[in-house]
């Protein structure tokens, strides 16, 4: 006779206590801007990068991207061109009814977040129909359900199209290696902060590891796994990776729209909170280095 397997059933992913309680924490560092000292040399410059805290990661935002013909996009760096270039492909793919269209702007992001190579080929081979299935898994992520069992079923989902998915639904942040290693080093902090044991299971954000040789020299951190308490798991490309996209979405959304978080430096000025806090994840994430050792 087999031993009967009891499996752990958890509440809805927006009512667990421990995201709830993670929300608030990370509210009350952005609304007071605590220090949050970082640094790393970047492999291919050598520049030395030294962050004070997450809004000067932000200030300090860079990611060298290249134009966009059709849309008359200049190439550039710093945040403000970059936030000029993801609102022209914004406003180009909610436009995009056929797929034409569709195929022109999805390269246009993948050309932008440097990751054309497998995922051009891969939008060419599945062109027909390309506009009907970008709408399609655009709506689930818009409705938003953080527990949706039609991530069940098998969609393409990678650090190429979390950007496509990025420019056409609200509050949907780019989930790539970087973000997804500082929001894990964030988590780390947290649960040293509040004297947790291990990483609570709604707070375990998948991590992937940085585009790099095996034989690089000195290899970029991006695992936040800290000791044997503190572990993440490996994101999986598809549904898995996509649904973990929508749940770092929605908390870093709740911590921005929670009440100690109204003063924080991230809601000055125009544009996104949220894209400016992804982007603050993003210049913190290059390398964990010996912060998360």
């Amino acid at each position: 006779m087999k031993a009967k397997v009891t499996r752990r059933t958890y509440p809805p992913y927006k009512q667990r206590a421990e995201v709830k309680a993670f929300i608030e924490w990370l509210a009350q560092r952005l609304g007071s801007n605590q220090p949050l000292k970082h640094e790393y040399v970047n492999r291919k410059t050598g520049k030395r990068w030294q962050f004070a805290d997450l809004h000067d990661a932000f200030k300090q935002y860079e990611w060298h991207h290249s134009g966009v013909p059709h849309l008359k996009v200049s190439a550039g760096s710093c945040a403000a061109s970059n936030n000029q270039a993801l609102d022209a492909m914004s406003t180009d793919l909610l436009a995009a009814t056929c797929d034409t269209t569709m195929l022109r702007g999805t390269k246009a992001v993948m050309s932008w977040g440097g990751v054309s190579a497998r995922n051009n080929q891969w939008l060419e081979d599945n062109q027909d129909g390309l506009a009907k299935t970008i709408e399609q898994v655009a709506e689930v992520l818009r409705v938003g359900d953080l527990d949706s069992p039609q991530f069940r079923a098998d969609i393409r989902f990678n650090a190429g199209m979390t950007k496509v998915y990025s420019v056409i639904c609200q509050n949907f942040i780019i989930y790539d290696s970087r973000v997804a290693a500082a929001l894990g080093m964030l988590v780390i902090i947290y649960c040293e902060e509040e004297g947790l044991r291990t990483v609570p299971d709604g707070l375990r954000f998948p991590w992937a590891p940085a585009k790099e040789g095996e034989s690089a020299a000195v290899p970029k951190r991006r695992n936040p796994s800290k000791n044997k308490a503190f572990k993440f798991p490996g994101l999986r490309r598809g549904n898995h990776h996509a649904l973990w996209n929508m749940r770092a979405s929605w908390v870093l959304s709740q911590a921005l729209a929670h009440p100690p978080a109204k003063s924080s430096q991230f809601h000055v000025g125009g544009g996104s909170a949220l894209r400016k806090l992804e982007m603050a994840l993003f210049m913190i994430g290059y390398d964990l280095g010996s912060s998360a050792a």
